[in-house]
């Protein structure tokens, strides 16, 4: 890669493609996690409580390795850092595939999430430095959302021949072949000049108004998400006709990269993360108010829709902010760690026996509570101006 005068770097094909689908891996667990919830259960044969313990495991260490990258992106060399990432992560998947313990799939799942979370971390920063690198971190969404299709596709066919761990082994599989793209990750370290100066140029206020945002909006999206299959098992439909559902939600996200671009190129404002969490929190209001199969559809491709835009427009909203890829790569540990965070709360403090109403008031609350967050970082930016016009 070839540094410019601007300070962002010119890339080839190659190597924007291997930055681009990299840490599409961490995101990936994400989409399919009802896939690895009910895998969890039936493997293992335990209750949802003790599962969430398990997939809690790998999205927070995504979490923690995407934060570890954001805060020492000027020692990580890319490849190497990429290259150990991807070795973790298929441990770990194939140690899932194996588990017999509740203790032993704690363990795999948290390794294959640290293992997603520094491919995250690093190919985010990576993006974030490139030459239209903003443009690409659009397309992610388009790349997860094409990943999970197969997914909903491959999984519910390959059950009755592997299992309750078929979720592991397309995990497994698509992680190694993921391994030759490490070939064109930059073999230095990314650029000194914009990753230094430690936790004072991640830590200001609109970076964590961002980092809240990211978090709120996993956490009362994938707390629903993840009761997806228990959801529309309770409104009639089957493991295969779940599946088959999630193939349909999953198409309009594969639009998502054009509408961010369109809206970000006219706008590069927060209003639009605003107007979307509003949206998003009316859907997680209706999520348990279904009376049939298809308004309970109606209601999670708009979930669907309006989560992989809000973290796409957040991700590349960041570039714009920060140029360092620090915060874009702290984002992405924020919605995994509200991925974390959203289903333990929703484990230890509602009662789902009787239904999943409790889901719809803690989505909603979560979405709503993003106004504050946003209106830090209008009052920041604001005070940015005046500062500078005084």
């Amino acid at each position: 890669m070839k540094e410019n005068n601007d300070g962002l770097v010119e890339a080839n094909f190659m190597q924007k493609t291997s930055a681009l689908i990299l840490p599409c891996l961490a995101s990936l667990p994400i989409m399919v996690m009802p896939f690895i919830f009910g895998a969890v259960i039936d493997a293992l044969s335990v209750d949802p409580a003790s599962a969430t313990f398990a997939t809690s495991a790998e999205i927070s260490m995504i979490a923690l390795a995407s934060l570890l990258v954001s805060l020492v992106l000027k020692y990580l060399p890319p490849r190497l850092t990429s290259l150990v990432g991807l070795l973790i992560a298929s441990a770990g998947h194939l140690i899932s595939i194996s588990s017999v313990s509740l203790d032993a799939m704690f363990f795999a799942r948290g390794l294959a999430g640290f293992g997603e979370g520094l491919c995250m971390g690093i190919g985010f920063a990576t993006l974030a430095q490139i030459r239209g690198g903003t443009k690409l971190l659009a397309y992610t969404s388009g790349v997860v959302a094409a990943l999970s299709l197969c997914s909903f596709q491959l999984v519910p066919v390959l059950q009755p021949s592997l299992g309750a761990v078929a979720v592991f082994w397309f995990m497994l599989a698509v992680t190694v072949l993921c391994i030759p793209l490490v070939i064109w990750m930059p073999r230095n370290k990314l650029r000194q000049t914009q990753a230094s100066t430690g936790l004072g140029s991640l830590l200001n206020v609109r970076s964590l108004a961002l980092f809240t945002i990211a978090f709120l909006v996993s956490a009362g999206s994938n707390t629903l998400w993840l009761y997806f299959e228990q959801a529309g098992s309770s409104v009639g439909y089957s493991l295969k006709e779940i599946g088959q559902l999630g193939s349909v939600i999953l198409v309009p996200t594969l639009l998502v990269p054009f509408v961010v671009n369109f809206i970000f190129n006219r706008t590069k404002t927060i209003a639009p993360i605003l107007i979307a969490c509003l949206l998003s929190g009316v859907s997680a209001f209706y999520y348990a108010k279904f009376g049939s199969q298809a308004l309970f559809a109606a209601v999670v491709i708009s979930m669907a829709f309006l989560y992989v835009f809000l973290l796409t427009y957040i991700r590349v909203f960041s570039v714009h902010v920060d140029h360092t890829g620090r915060t874009t790569a702290a984002v992405g540990g924020a919605d995994s760690l509200g991925m974390v965070i959203g289903p333990l709360v929703a484990a230890f403090t509602l009662n789902l026996n009787d239904g999943f109403t409790p889901l719809s008031s803690l989505g909603l609350l979560l979405n709503l509570m993003c106004i504050v967050p946003c209106a830090v970082f209008v009052l920041s930016r604001t005070a940015r101006i005046q500062r500078g016009l005084s």
